[in-house]
């Protein structure tokens, strides 16, 4: 299905929303396709130019499950992706890499119902800025009932991909 959409990997930051996730199979092939394509032509720039463009295809990679276990083992397999490409890097990893992934992953697949409460699904937008940095903006998957309480979500502070898993 995804070598229908090839042109939709053609940039790391592409967002991918997969509303029934089951154990990964499509967020990893997603996952996978996107790690495929950094170079250092376009990506790099810095020492850790690598470890910010894996975490930039993990960013921009969501999905929801409505069963725990199937959203732990997604989280599982989309790591195991970004270890793996992390380890043919050649270069020892930040401690702050890791949290990094980490928390992304734990923010962008989530248990939840896409079909019938969609509106109690938030995700975590993470846009990448100048300097390796991330702003994080939560988004919900369906805003809610407005009411004259309600408040959407607020912008959270900027911050260097090693600091996202402090």
């Amino acid at each position: 299905m995804l070598d229908l959409i090839p042109d939709a990997f053609a940039h790391i930051d592409t967002r991918f929303l997969e509303p029934a996730a089951g154990d990964g199979n499509f967020l990893v092939a997603i996952l996978e396709r996107k790690v495929a394509a950094i170079n250092e032509k376009t990506h790099g720039g810095s020492d850790n130019w690598y470890e910010f463009a894996l975490l930039r295809c993990l960013a921009s990679t969501y999905g929801v499950d409505i069963n725990e276990e199937n959203v732990e083992e997604a989280r599982e397999r989309m790591m195991m992706v970004i270890d793996a490409a992390h380890v043919l890097w050649r270069k020892p990893g930040t401690e702050g890499f890791v949290r990094a992934a980490e928390a992304i992953i734990t923010t962008n697949v989530v248990v939840g119902d896409s079909l019938n409460a969609a509106d109690q699904i938030l995700f975590v937008e993470y846009t990448p800025l100048e300097g390796e940095r991330f702003q994080r903006v939560p988004s919900e998957l369906e805003v809610p009932m407005v009411d004259l309480f309600y408040e959407p979500p607020t912008a959270l502070p900027t911050v260097h991909y090693s600091e996202l898993g402090s």
